[in-house]
């Protein structure tokens, strides 16, 4: 059933409003016709094809993904020339228009909730954020063709270290993401759907890389071109600004978060504002809300390549979101489980572990071999003594408190203790 389906779907594509009479003849000649209104039927359930008219007038044509996919089939240079329609985005009404349906939201929003208690606002984008850089970083640099491995990704952010053998632009790209990444982690509380933070992301993005430097973070002035598609781009600058402008005050309207971040996705590479980068940019910008949300990131580490790509073509030469669409929704949904792993990482006081860790070492030490006990008073008399800042004394000392209480003979090594120091102690 599964071939005849594809000859449906071929036939119907070749023949838009074929009648069911026509399907079969052509496409099933020996499938009865209980079969093909079957056949028929599930791919109107499953949103392939797409019925118009009544009775005998009855039509079938393809319906979302699908006529991407049909669309696709014939190469860009033969491909009809399609230009940026401004209705597109006048016909889409923030909170009104949703290119995402309500269950494939609220399937969203299950899956990217951490599983942590609340945190305050921003609180677990900050705590992911190591993950993020990288993740984000080599996954949306890999989208440009970027040759670096996810290792050699997290050596270059960390320590610095660039791959041998590679073109050092390649370096530059990875490292750009980074700070633009950085950069809305860090002002998630006062970042906006604005100009100006659309403007800063692009120019992080696309620092040493322009041809014109001049360019990192200004709309485009010059034609640019789509490479494998018949779309082209606005050329006149006034209209890129007002159509900018018009993008940037409905993105601010949304109100659900991967709406809001969808619509990035496929409004910010169809304007082509940005000389380059602008895929890039769209990237980083989808994040903003799900971030601000409190929900977890999408990081494109398994997006498939080749789909984004074709749903991109999609939006450029058909404004037709549905195949983007599926390739966010999977991609998003895998990108969120990874995040909701990191509970046992997220849950870890950060400066307690990381700034402070000689202190809560030798403060256990301590507490075990010198006091049996975990004296609360005591720890915070070395917090004190330590000139620990005020505010992260508390943090630390409960920290402390948490480590000496899980401690056990075979997590002991930790700190330097061996299982015959555990005696004698008291968990109270």
């Amino acid at each position: 059933m599964a071939l005849s389906n594809q000859a449906i779907l071929e036939y119907i594509a070749a023949h838009p409003g074929a009648r069911r009479e026509d399907i079969r003849r052509q496409a099933a000649p020996d499938a009865s016709e209980t079969t093909v209104w079957r056949a028929l039927k599930r791919l109107v359930d499953e949103g392939k094809l797409e019925v118009s008219g009544k009775g005998p007038a009855t039509g079938y044509s393809l319906a979302g993904a699908a006529v991407v996919l049909a669309h696709l089939k014939t190469p860009y240079n033969r491909r009809r020339p399609t230009s940026y329609k401004k209705e597109f985005l006048d016909r889409y009404i923030p909170d009104k228009t949703f290119y995402l349906s309500e269950a494939d939201r609220q399937r969203l929003c299950e899956a990217g909730t951490p599983t942590v208690a609340s945190l305050p606002a921003g609180t677990y984008a900050r705590r992911i954020l190591e993950r993020l850089l990288i993740d984000l970083a080599w996954a949306s640099s890999r989208m440009e063709g970027n040759t670096y491995n996810l290792l050699e990704t997290e050596r270059l952010i960390q320590f610095g270290q660039e791959a041998s053998g590679k073109d050092r632009k390649e370096a530059v790209m990875i490292l750009n993401h980074k700070e633009a990444i950085q950069y809305v982690v860090d002002n998630l509380t006062a970042i906006t759907i604005s100009r100006s933070d659309l403007f800063n992301i692009h120019a992080l993005l696309a620092d040493g890389l322009l041809v014109d430097p001049a360019m990192a973070g200004r709309l485009r002035r010059m034609p640019v071109g789509i490479t494998h598609s018949s779309f082209r781009p606005l050329e006149d600058q006034f209209a890129i600004e007002e159509e900018f402008d018009i993008m940037i005050a409905k993105a601010a309207a949304i109100h659900d978060p991967f709406e809001q971040s969808f619509f990035f996705l496929v409004y910010i590479p169809y304007l082509q504002a940005f000389d380059d980068i602008n895929k890039r940019t769209s990237r980083i910008a989808s994040n903003i809300p799900l971030l601000k949300a409190d929900l977890a990131p999408m990081s494109y580490l398994t997006m498939d390549d080749s789909t984004y790509i074709d749903g991109l073509i999609g939006v450029y030469e058909l404004n037709n979101v549905s195949l983007l669409r599926k390739a966010y929704i999977d991609a998003y949904l895998t990108s969120a489980e990874n995040y909701r792993t990191l509970r046992a990482e997220i849950e870890t006081p950060e400066k307690a572990a990381l700034v402070y860790r000689d202190f809560v070492r030798k403060a256990v030490r301590r507490s075990v071999l010198e006091w049996k006990a975990f004296r609360y008073e005591l720890i915070m008399a070395m917090v004190v003594e330590a000139d620990i800042p005020e505010e992260d004394r508390e943090e630390v000392v409960n920290y402390i408190g948490n480590e000496f209480r899980s401690l056990h003979e075979g997590n002991v090594i930790r700190y330097r203790l061996r299982p015959e120091d555990l005696a004698g102690i008291s968990r109270e």
